[in-house]
This record gives structure tokens, sequence and C-alpha cells, in this order.
């Protein structure tokens, strides 16, 4: 197999492995540094800002179908805690290098643990695994 299919066999098989995280709606730590979460609301993320995350990352767009809560919202939760919000919204499924490079810069820049959000979970570990595979990531 050549390199760039082994890449995609790969990242199917993180999305695969990260289907169940949708079911569970739970938090999904991927490291020490970083977590991911799926479905959110107002209750579950000032649940998950009292459990020391210094830093998220919203990769879900604003406008996608089933969004149940704006990262304006989870900005204004977040800020109480004195915790950073970036906003780094992902189409599913179609993640670009230029996202990849784009998170790697907020991962080494931002304070840990970082919280990421989107929709399931799978596109937070995706984007995460993605540029930790391209040693992108300083840790």
């Amino acid at each position: 197999m050549t390199k760039h299919i082994l890449k995609h066999v790969f990242c199917c098989i993180l999305i695969c492995s990260s289907i169940s995280l949708s079911y569970a709606n739970n938090t999904q730590m991927l490291t020490n540094k970083v977590s991911v979460a799926g479905q959110m609301n107002t209750a579950k993320f000032s649940q998950l800002m009292r459990q020391g995350f210094k830093s998220v990352i919203v990769n879900r767009p604003d406008q996608e179908i089933g969004n149940a809560v704006k990262v304006s919202e989870l900005r204004n939760i977040a800020e109480k805690s004195q915790v950073s919000v970036i906003y780094q919204p992902v189409s599913s499924g179609k993640i670009s290098q230029t996202d990849i490079l784009e998170f790697a810069k907020y991962y080494n820049e931002l304070p840990k643990p970082i919280l990421m959000i989107c929709r399931s979970g799978a596109r937070s570990s995706a984007l995460f695994h993605q540029a930790k595979s391209q040693g992108l990531l300083h840790e």
C-alpha cells in the first residue's frame, strides 16, 4: 500500500472508532492534553468548564443542521471560567490541510488541557490525529 492509501485507511479507522462517542454523548480523552466532546448544550458545557479545561476549540460550524448551541453562547460560559474559546469550523468529512495546519497552530499556542467540540467527536479526533501524524504538534 502506498503511504497515501495508508493515511486514508488510518483516518477511516479513527473516524469509525470515534463514532461510539456520538452515541454515548461523552467526552473522550485523546491524551492528557486534549479531549473531544460531541453534541453540546449549555448545561453540559458548563459542567465541562468545571473539569479544568484551559482552552476550547469548536470545530462544529454554527450553521450546521442540528447544532443546539452557538459558539457565542459557549464563549460566554467559558469566559466566566477564564477559558478561551477558538472557533475553527470544519466541514464534516472535509478536513483540509489548511484545517490541520490551523489546528496545529492553536494546539501549540493554547494553554492545556484543550477541549475540542464537534457533532460526534469524530471530526475533532480526526483533526487532532492528522496533525499529530504529520508531526505538527509540540508535545
